[in-house]
């Protein structure tokens, strides 16, 4: 029969190898959520607005157009 330290010894090791797996993981979200956010909020040349301003302006102008329609009397 084995020493039970020895089988304790060797679960932590898996266990230390799955927070190095998580620490990766975050690691990537964060790298991945930095270069949308850079995307989306950043001015290309040549572009006068950002992503997420023509989506605003988008939403602007729909609204508009929907209050003007809902403005004609039935």
């Amino acid at each position: 029969m084995r020493p039970r330290h020895r089988r304790l010894h060797g679960s932590h090791r898996r266990s230390s190898s799955r927070g190095a797996q998580r620490g990766q993981v975050i690691a990537e979200y964060v790298i991945v959520a930095g270069i949308l956010a850079v995307m989306l909020f950043a001015t290309f040349p040549g572009a006068d607005r950002s992503v997420i301003g023509l989506l605003i302006k988008a939403f602007r102008d729909a609204w508009s157009t929907y209050s003007y329609t809902l403005s004609y009397p039935l």
